[in-house]
């Protein structure tokens, strides 16, 4: 008989997903579990790097997420905090302008 991992539940990952949300703000840098694709299949993100977090969702709506830049497009792309294989703090705070 083999040992198969436990799958957490939905509740425990949202829940996860929250206290990673609550931990990391702007200015830290994350790092994707997986290359990002669009919609039509363009790289927007790769996960052999850091991006700083430029802003975070309000979460009001059950999503917390955090947007980034992209450095193969350009744009600012949100970030589920589901998809967040780790993260750094900021080694200074961000600058607000």
């Amino acid at each position: 008989m083999t040992d198969t991992p436990d799958i957490p539940s939905q509740d425990q990952q949202i829940n996860d997903s929250l206290a990673l949300w609550q931990l990391i703000q702007v200015g830290d840098l994350i790092q994707v579990e997986a290359n990002l694709l669009s919609d039509e299949g363009r790289p927007q993100l790769r996960s052999n790097r850091y991006y700083e977090v430029v802003a975070k969702s309000d979460g009001s709506n059950g999503h917390y997420g955090f947007y980034v830049q992209s450095d193969l497009t350009n744009e600012v792309i949100e970030v589920f905090a589901g998809f967040v294989m780790d993260y750094q703090r900021a080694a200074t705070p961000p600058h607000h302008a």
